[in-house]
């Protein structure tokens, strides 16, 4: 796949009739259903833009008819029908809150763990694990939250949202609980090693050759802390120290620490490996910017076979599309909005956040979902920098909002 392919495709999908609605998806409801309350966090408040409003959602007629099984048409509706949210969009952000509070709490007490003599962790880091996928299920906003980013140390945010990305590409990729319990376990884990550089991970500039090759011996490192993890099962200990060793592989033969290829990588590393890629192309590092996400995807695609097999991006482009949550886009009606919700099987119709007018004046915060409007489409992806230099008050704002703050 190329990011050309990913073009023909945008060119491919289902258009709506002018002038009718896209049907949407969920039945209605008298009373408004809630999530189901996770375990207790801490409360976790971030700076931020003002909240999102729950979206008005209109009557389900598509759920009411029957499908012709096999056509293109009941393919659509079917999609259409999977794509819709259980619960308003301000309970699941409420809902995704609170769980992600909790995984960047697991991620913390687990860094700080496996430096002890030993410790018992792995059943609470797979507790935590399985919270994420029983969320991923019903409530995509959990993957915006993976756009922030901790002060005190990244690594923690770092861990928390590689997580919950390389679950995300798990659902997608349709592994079983066990591989996806595995998965969740080995990417809270794939950096372990890493809390005996933290000079290094947290250098003001980027790394020469010397320090770049003493950071690459954390993978070992973190094989090597397992063994610390005393109720980590030992049926598939040996697994666990082949994934985490090999997150840092690549496709084409140019990762470490054994410079394997392709189908010697286990799976599950493949998987980890590009949410870890992904994640850190997307968040700031003292050397440089972030990437915004559309660029990175692209990036990403187009080293296809060199970095990444094609079963690990097309998984990565399942679960965040090629707009993901966090991504700033210009509309064709002007707005510039943020990406906060992707519709599943539809790479160019997100649940998106007005921001700015054309003229990068700054709005009041709305919801609109693309899925509903098929006239109003994605022109562009807007870089941080268009807006600094558009509209630099607001911009500093985006720049607050993107950490995450406990209070």
């Amino acid at each position: 796949m190329r990011f050309s392919d990913l073009n023909k495709m945008r060119k491919e999908e289902p258009a709506t009739e002018p002038g009718k609605r896209a049907r949407p998806a969920a039945a209605p409801v008298k009373e408004k259903a809630r999530a189901p309350a996770p375990p207790e966090v801490k409360t976790a408040v971030a700076a931020e833009l003002p909240p999102v409003q729950a979206p008005e959602t209109a009557a389900p007629e598509a759920a009411k008819q029957p499908l012709n099984n096999g056509s293109a048409k009941s393919r659509r509706e079917t999609r259409a029908l999977a794509r819709a949210p259980a619960i308003p969009f301000k309970d699941q952000d409420e809902q995704a809150r609170e769980v992600y509070a909790r995984v960047l709490d697991q991620a913390g007490v687990f860094l700080k763990s496996v430096d002890q003599t030993y410790t018992e962790k792995y059943e609470s880091v797979l507790a935590t694990c399985r919270l994420v996928t029983d969320t991923l299920k019903t409530n995509g906003v959990l993957v915006n939250y993976t756009s922030y980013s901790t002060a005190e140390d990244y690594l923690r945010a770092h861990t928390a949202n590689t997580t919950i990305m390389a679950l995300a590409l798990g659902q997608e990729a349709g592994l079983p609980a066990s591989e996806l319990s595995l998965l969740g376990f080995c990417a809270m884990a794939h950096d372990i090693g890493m809390t005996e550089h933290s000079s290094l991970y947290n250098s003001p500039g980027r790394l020469d050759e010397k320090e770049f090759s003493e950071m690459s011996l954390h993978a070992e490192a973190g094989v090597a802390k397992l063994d610390r993890i005393v109720d980590l099962d030992y049926k598939i200990k040996d697994r666990a120290r082949t994934i985490v060793l090999q997150t840092h592989e690549r496709a084409d033969g140019s990762g470490y620490p054994d410079r394997l290829s392709d189908e010697a990588i286990d799976p599950l590393s493949q998987y980890i490996s590009i949410a870890d890629v992904y994640e850190a192309m997307t968040h700031p590092r003292a050397w440089r910017d972030a990437i915004n996400p559309p660029d990175a995807i692209k990036e990403l695609v187009e080293k296809e076979g060199r970095g990444f097999n094609s079963r690990a991006v097309k998984a990565l482009i399942a679960a965040v599309s090629i707009y993901p949550p966090g991504s700033l886009v210009a509309l064709s009606s002007g707005e510039i909005v943020r990406v906060i919700r992707v519709t599943r099987g539809f790479l160019t119709k997100p649940l998106v956040q007005i921001l700015l007018d054309s003229d990068f004046d700054e709005l009041e915060p709305r919801t609109m979902d693309l899925f509903e409007h098929p006239l109003t489409s994605i022109e562009r992806a807007v870089s941080l920098k268009e807006v600094e230099a558009r509209n630099p008050k607001f911009a500093a704002k985006l720049e607050l909002a993107r950490w995450w703050v406990e209070w």
